[in-house]
């Protein structure tokens, strides 16, 4: 039993061999542009979501949301800072797919055909969070476009992005936020480098807008009813990217696993402990790696997305405090690398949406419930 686990766990990396040096590297707060154009997997990640119809050679990219799930899972075991800083269009493609008409979808993808490009996706705010029905930036109508205000927290790549969409209130209620693509180099737009705790290196901002001019041509979804806009864009980013967060996760405690198998002969009890979270860590990983493959074939998840990434997230915290506190005190010092899951693993409870806002997110979807209680 536990050589079938060992050999699970021996997955051989996809991220070129460089990886490692070059995660090593961002965590030392280098610049992001020019230490990521040196990665041997740059271009690889650069074209991760691009449209079929933009892909130079569609059958070397990961089109999939089961194999991108993979492919973070494999991140998370070298530096989840690596898909933090990574080039791409990330987050923001999906609502550029779902919302940009041609000419939008033209002028954001192909930047990311001609050379490496940093894209963000700037919606959380500092005191509502996540929460769009409380937004509070504006997006005033003028003559020719809009002008917004407001400021945007927890913006992942805000200081190096070229590119990028932006929420933003232009009416009161729900109906009244809409989508924007935007240039975050803009200078109406004042960006804070944010201090982290974990995920060294990791560029995120805080952004300030001070009316800030965008044109009517860069509204999203115009040919949209407004219920159509919201729904098309942040919600369907958030379920499709939840459980690779929660695979990020799982990668950063096997990576823990792993860490602390090289430096510890353990004891009968402390294997027997070992293949118990190898067995969890499996469970937990295909479970969210299935509810993936259904969304790919596009039937009903079993289970929520929102839900399976806390469900990640909490197992992959359980295993990484365990490790720690079960590490023999006549060992020292305790492995950097163990200490880097310690504090990187922390950051994923606030990585799209917290266990309670899954938790209250599932109280109010009936049927999603009574089936996760079969």
């Amino acid at each position: 039993m536990n050589q079938f686990y060992d050999d699970a766990f021996a997955r051989p990396c996809p991220l070129g061999a460089d990886a490692q040096q070059i995660a090593d590297q961002l965590h030392n707060f280098g610049d992001t542009r020019q230490i990521m154009s040196q990665w041997s997997f740059a271009t690889a990640m650069n074209h991760l979501g691009l449209p079929q119809r933009y892909q130079a050679s569609p059958g070397h990219q990961v089109v999939s949301l089961a194999a991108r799930y993979e492919l973070y899972e494999q991140i998370g075991f070298v530096s989840p800072a690596l898909i933090f800083s990574a080039p791409g269009p990330s987050m923001a493609a999906y609502v550029i797919a779902g919302l940009g008409n041609e000419q939008q979808q033209d002028a954001f993808f192909g930047q990311f055909q001609q050379a490496l490009c940093w894209s963000c996706f700037a919606m959380t705010e500092p005191t509502q969070g996540s929460d769009a029905g409380a937004m509070q930036t504006t997006a005033t109508p003028v003559d020719g476009g809009y002008l917004v205000s407001g400021r945007k927290m927890f913006i992942g790549n805000g200081m190096v992005a070229e590119t990028g969409v932006l929420f933003a209130r232009t009416a009161p209620g729900q109906l009244g936020i809409n989508a924007f693509l935007f240039t975050p180099q803009n200078p109406a737009i004042t960006r804070h480098r944010l201090a982290l705790t974990g995920l060294d290196g990791t560029n995120l901002a805080l952004m300030q807008f001070d009316n800030l001019f965008i044109p009517t041509a860069d509204l999203l979804g115009r040919h949209l009813k407004p219920t159509q806009r919201f729904a098309q864009s942040a919600l369907a980013t958030f379920d499709a990217l939840r459980p690779c967060v929660g695979a990020l996760a799982l990668g950063v405690a096997r990576r823990a696993l792993h860490e602390w198998q090289t430096c510890v002969a353990p004891t009968p009890a402390q294997s027997q402990q070992l293949s118990a979270m190898k067995r969890r860590w499996d469970a937990a990983y295909r479970e969210a790696l299935t509810v993936c493959r259904q969304a790919d074939e596009q039937q009903a998840p079993g289970r929520s997305p929102g839900m399976v990434k806390t469900a990640c997230v909490n197992l992959a915290d359980e295993i990484v405090s365990q490790l720690i506190h079960a590490f023999p005190t006549d060992i020292q010092p305790l492995p950097t690398a163990l200490w880097q899951a310690l504090r990187d693993v922390k950051a994923f409870e606030y990585t799209e949406g917290t266990r309670q806002i899954h938790r209250l997110n599932q109280s109010f979807s009936p049927r999603q419930a009574s089936q996760e209680c079969l």
